[in-house]
């Protein structure tokens, strides 16, 4: 973490490290003619504790109403600290594993113990985690953590002869159907101020590229019932003369089973009234309008523009980066909640990170002027059964720079959560997690709000290269 966070402590530009927007491939905004953007967690801003606690406990009820599970799983409580974005679940083993770029395992948690370094490598040894076999399913949308929160307390309990693959399918099945039938959603609509946040900021955000000629689409798996009366509570409130939420939108879809949306030849449905009549669409799509399902390339034909000119933003790396990019070839800017908090603790972190490095660079020198001394014995034919009063010096100050270094870190670690660490590093290196973003979104940021701070024709650009390679 240490080289990346203080370049980015120190790329200026007056905008708070924690509200920029962070670029992994050039990408010109003002070649950008078309803005797609998702609803739920990109759009619509949740109180992320308080809906995930509500999907953990509405799916316990469905748990033991409709699968039979023990009433005693009524007792657990969602724990906010226990799970990040990120992780990966082991179905097999019934484990919660953190990994870094290459698919090393570096921290275990199974149930509600956390595996020591010992423990781990005698369950996992030099095992590279892929994702082709199915063992294995990673945590990347803020809907997870319910269910990642689940599986650790439930296998805790170790119940009958419930395998982990079981519960697993268990808990996704159950959280998916209420996701499609409702439960959550209703929940929402019934207290929105309980569950949801409203920023002006956005409303000012999409004025301003409507501004600068920017089309605007609302792509969102939700259905219509939902997204008319949420954009609405989110939206209309800061608007004047008469506009609604519709008025920022050149086309609104619904219903547009992402990642099908990107990938088949779905059609389109045209929704016809308030109460969701629909009427199929037999001709090309029309703007202004509510569509629900369709695909991404008569989009492309309606606003006559190529791929590369439309920019999708959304929540989901893979149902709204991954196909978006790889399949269409739009272009794709990510919002990850956490970065807010994540990236003002690395902020007020930057002081212990100077202070490791430094300290780090002292200890290699240390290290060299060791080898030295050790290069220079042998050349003379000593032998190295006792430390030689230099050797001692030298290591007694290796070993002095080591119990700094380790306080500091622990000051460092106690910023981020308390079991993982931080979300987008796995000790010194990246989280796999990191490196998915970096390699599937063109653009990464916190809120769809920190587009205030750039000119809708902002060219941003990745970070120059640099040699320094620590």
């Amino acid at each position: 973490m240490k080289a990346i966070t203080e370049k980015m402590i120190r790329n200026g530009q007056g905008i708070p490290l924690n509200e920029r927007i962070f670029t992994t491939r050039t990408l010109n905004l003002n070649t950008v003619k078309v803005m797609g953007f998702d609803m739920d967690y990109t759009l619509v801003l949740y109180r992320e504790a308080v809906l995930e606690d509500l999907i953990f406990h509405l799916t316990v009820e469905n748990l033991v109403e409709k699968l039979g599970y023990p009433g005693e799983i009524r007792d657990l409580k969602f724990n906010t600290d226990r799970v990040i974005r990120g992780l990966v679940i082991d179905r097999k083993l019934g484990n919660l594993l953190k990994i870094n770029l290459f698919g090393y395992i570096k921290a275990a948690l199974h149930g509600n113990h956390f595996y020591t370094r010992d423990e781990l490598r005698e369950i996992y040894g030099d095992e590279i985690v892929t994702f082709q076999s199915g063992r294995y399913e990673m945590i990347h949308t803020m809907y997870s953590l319910a269910l990642s929160d689940l599986f650790c307390q439930i296998t805790s309990l170790e119940i009958g002869s419930l395998s982990y693959e079981r519960l697993y399918e268990d808990l996704m099945e159950t959280i998916n159907s209420l996701h499609r039938h409702g439960p959550v959603k209703e929940s929402i609509l019934k207290e929105p101020d309980k569950y949801i946040l409203i920023d002006k900021k956005y409303v000012d955000t999409l004025l301003m590229l409507k501004s600068f000629g920017k089309r605007l689409i609302l792509i969102t798996n939700s259905d219509w019932t939902y997204t008319k009366s949420i954009m609405p509570f989110c939206y209309d409130t800061f608007l004047t003369g008469g506009k609604t939420w519709r008025d920022l939108f050149d086309l609104v879809i619904v219903d547009a089973v992402k990642p099908d949306f990107f990938t088949a030849q779905n059609p389109y449905y045209e929704v016809v009234s308030e109460n969701g009549h629909l009427l199929k669409t037999l001709r090309e799509i029309r703007r202004d309008r509510v569509y629900q399902g369709g695909n991404a390339n008569a989009i492309e034909r309606l606003f006559g523009v190529p791929s590369g000119q439309i920019l999708y933003v959304g929540d989901h790396i893979y149902s709204d980066v991954y196909h978006s990019k790889k399949i269409s070839h739009w272009r794709t800017m990510l919002v990850i909640s956490e970065l807010e908090m994540e990236l003002s603790a690395a902020a007020e972190a930057d002081q212990s990170l100077r202070e490791i490095k430094e300290q780090m660079t002292v200890k290699e020198e240390l290290e060299l002027e060791l080898d030295n001394v050790k290069k220079r014995e042998i050349a003379e034919g000593a032998e190295s059964r006792h430390l030689t009063g230099e050797e001692e010096r030298i290591r007694g100050a290796i070993q002095g720079i080591d119990g700094k270094v380790g306080g500091l870190i622990e000051t460092l670690n106690a910023r981020f959560n308390p079991n993982w660490g931080e979300l987008l590093f796995a000790g010194n290196d990246k989280s796999y997690f990191f490196m998915a973003i970096q390699r599937y979104a063109c653009t990464y940021t916190s809120r769809v709000s920190n587009l205030l701070h750039y000119s809708p024709v902002h060219y941003f650009r990745p970070p120059i290269k640099s040699y320094e390679l620590t």
